[in-house]
């Protein structure tokens, strides 16, 4: 395995999260239900208080957690990684980020696309996505109180791997987040990561 540079690997890092983050909001788009959109729109903090609004947020581009602002901070990650990708998968990369910037309604069409792209790449890509995919995934479990069993299972797999090529200290910290999945130790596992992002530069 080569290790990659720890500012390319938090690029990758974050793209993971934000492809992940906009398939499921693909996956459960549009919302019809109230109280489930509330339930989104809490866990969140997005000022929506029903389905029709929470949809129509989703769909302004002017909003932060909009598909097309979550889509264009995946785009700004993929452009990071030029030198990273393979040319081949950096050019067909190119052409779906290019199909959705002519039309937004591809989003979730080309994000779905973009992933299994990326899960072609080397290992030491794929680490870090993997890494970034299912810690997007344990932050809306924990936030929306969704079954966190095979997340945890993955996530364990992927640090055991980590933890080999950035240090133990990361699987003391993961251990803590394993024995009590809430918030309070998702966050200190995320600044972790974060830090030994930085800390590694």
């Amino acid at each position: 395995m080569i290790l990659l540079q720890s500012s390319k690997a938090q690029h990758v890092f974050w793209l993971g999260r934000y492809l992940t983050r906009i398939q499921y909001l693909c996956s459960q788009f549009p919302f019809y239900d109230n109280q489930a959109a509330l339930q989104y729109a809490h866990a969140f903090c997005l000022p929506a208080f029903d389905a029709s609004s929470l949809n129509v947020l989703l769909f302004d581009e002017e909003q932060p957690s909009s598909f097309a602002q979550q889509f264009q901070a995946a785009r700004h990650n993929i452009q990071a990684l030029d030198e990273v990708f393979s040319a081949q998968t950096y050019s067909e990369l190119k052409q779906l980020i290019h199909t959705a910037d002519n039309n937004t309604a591809y989003i979730c069409e080309v994000a779905a696309e973009c992933k299994e792209v990326i899960e072609l790449e080397s290992e030491d890509i794929f680490i870090f996505f993997s890494l970034g995919q299912n810690i997007e995934q344990l932050n809306r479990q924990i936030r929306l109180k969704q079954d966190q069993t095979a997340t945890l299972i993955d996530l364990d797999k992927i640090i055991t791997l980590l933890s080999k090529i950035r240090g133990s200290r990361i699987k003391k910290v993961w251990q803590q987040l394993k024995s009590n999945p809430d918030s309070t130790h998702f966050y200190h596992f995320s600044d972790h990561i974060e830090n030994l992002f930085e800390l590694s530069a």
